[in-house]
């Protein structure tokens, strides 16, 4: 390769990189794909973060396969109520409130959070066995929000 031809190279490869990087950041906000890009490249065992690996792990342990890929397609998590026919919890994957939908329709969010700061997988593995275990004590001790409009 000639020197006059190095800098036309050079300059379509920076504009290629640019290109990538910005399809790369569109798509890491799109909850679907971040939650299926990102729990996958926890459970590798080359992840640098030891506690998140740790985490994506025992999610999927105690997750039934279907859950796992119903969380991965559709970022959030479904859990049937234990003590109410027709209601079903939605455990986000990632920031945001639990909401409740019963037959269909959102009654209302929940917030819950750790007073500690956790891995993602494990505050979805904390809702998951809070709800199964006691879905009273649960509910009493989430803040509820009254649905939004939209739903």
């Amino acid at each position: 390769m000639q020197a006059k031809d190095v800098f036309p190279f050079s300059l379509m490869l920076l504009i290629a990189l640019v290109a990538v990087a910005r399809v790369v950041l569109v798509l890491a906000d799109w909850p679907s794909v971040s939650a299926r890009v990102w729990p996958w490249l926890r459970t590798r065992n080359w992840w640098p973060v030891a506690s998140d690996h740790a985490a994506e792990t025992l999610l999927r342990k105690h997750l039934t396969p279907e859950q796992y890929q119903h969380l991965a397609k559709r970022a959030y998590l479904e859990i049937p109520s234990p003590n109410r026919d027709g209601r079903t919890y939605r455990i986000p994957r990632g920031p945001g409130q639990v909401m409740v939908v019963e037959h269909g329709h959102v009654q209302e969010r929940l917030c819950l959070q750790p007073t500690e700061p956790l891995p993602e997988a494990d505050v979805i593995l904390m809702h998951k066995l809070l709800i199964e275990a006691d879905e009273p004590t649960y509910l009493a001790t989430a803040n509820h929000f009254p649905r939004s409009n939209w739903h």
